[in-house]
């Protein structure tokens, strides 16, 4: 039966509306790390306003901070169209409304911890507060958009038993990547905000192999560990689906394994080039891409993952001849 034309026109709209919404997320994300790389995050030292007007003079390192600000409200309104969106095409596209719910509360939750960077004066929790919310934002958003390009009836075949416990295991291997490597990017937050990029510059610890030893090498320390973290769990999830049957699923697993690799390099060559403002900017630009691809990895994977209709016991009759006939998991290999 085909769509009705008012449902085509809703969910068009939500596709296009999503997509402008997390691109513009994504450019505030990295304008705001442009803000913080070139010194410029206090130069409004009150909100709502800036040095108590609402616009003020352009002509020194406050257009950086006065532009991301402004960033703020039209964010603001592409999310409330996204979700006037979403809530258009709720029967359609359910997953894609309920997306847009998080990223409302992440808007809200936003707005809240942009005055708080003000209020404490850019301190490193409050610039990593404000840095993880924002990447969050975009992922949301993107997640709104890649729900409502994505047709719900191209599902899988029901997995068997085994199957589905496998396709779990995958899925919470991504998820598990996902959180790790979010939270490298709330200590990168901290690390910059504490200006202690260059507190370590031998690898792959502070000093070669030796320990940190002030508080500016334990706090340079503890992103890396976290980097290095992402990274080996990232390596497995690509050693798991990157071979996969699912199309979705390896081209994710190929695309987060290419970013992590990236990511590593940029690292690398931040501390080597004393923290170049253009390869800091590319740096966080990438591990918010890298963080976004294994979100919509581990979407994929629980979409995969479906519990069979019903899970053959070990002294049912007929176990023998359904596990005899398996149908693939989603990280099978070909």
């Amino acid at each position: 039966m085909s769509t009705p034309a008012t449902s085509s026109v809703s969910l068009h709209t939500l596709r296009y509306t999503s997509l402008i919404s997390a691109l513009f997320a994504f450019a505030l994300v990295i304008w705001g790390g442009i803000v913080r790389i070139n010194g410029a995050g206090m130069t409004c030292p009150d909100w709502p306003r800036c040095r108590g007007v609402w616009f003020p003079a352009l002509n020194d390192p406050v257009v950086y901070e006065w532009t991301h600000r402004l960033g703020a409200p039209v964010l603001t309104l592409l999310i409330i169209a996204t979700f006037v969106a979403a809530w258009r095409a709720r029967r359609e596209r359910p997953a894609s409304w309920r997306a847009a719910w998080v990223a409302a509360g992440l808007l809200v939750a936003q707005i809240i911890v942009g005055a708080l960077t003000i209020e404490y004066a850019n301190n490193p929790p409050s610039v990593a507060a404000h840095l993880g919310v924002g990447i969050a934002t975009f992922v949301s958003l993107l997640v709104v958009w890649y729900t409502a390009i994505r047709d719900p009836r191209e599902a899988t075949p029901q997995p068997t038993a085994s199957a589905y416990i496998l396709s779990l295991v995958f899925g919470r291997l991504a998820v598990s990547a996902a959180i790790v490597t979010f939270a490298a990017i709330l200590a990168a937050g901290y690390m910059s905000a504490s200006n202690d990029g260059l507190a370590c510059t031998g690898f792959p610890l502070c000093n070669g192999w030796g320990p940190p030893v002030s508080v500016a090498q334990q706090i340079h320390m503890g992103h890396r560990v976290l980097a290095y973290l992402a990274f080996f769990l990232i390596f497995v999830v690509f050693l798991s689906g990157g071979r996969s049957r699912d199309a979705r699923i390896r081209a994710f697993c190929w695309t987060a394994f290419g970013l992590a690799i990236l990511q590593v390099g940029l690292g690398v060559a931040t501390i080597v080039s004393d923290l170049a403002p253009a390869l800091r900017s590319i740096h966080q630009a990438n591990g918010a891409l890298l963080f976004a691809t294994l979100v919509l990895l581990s979407f994929e994977a629980y979409a995969a993952a479906r519990a069979p209709s019903s899970l053959p016991s070990a002294t049912s009759p007929s176990s023998n001849a359904t596990v005899a006939q398996p149908a693939s998991s989603p990280v099978q290999r070909a």
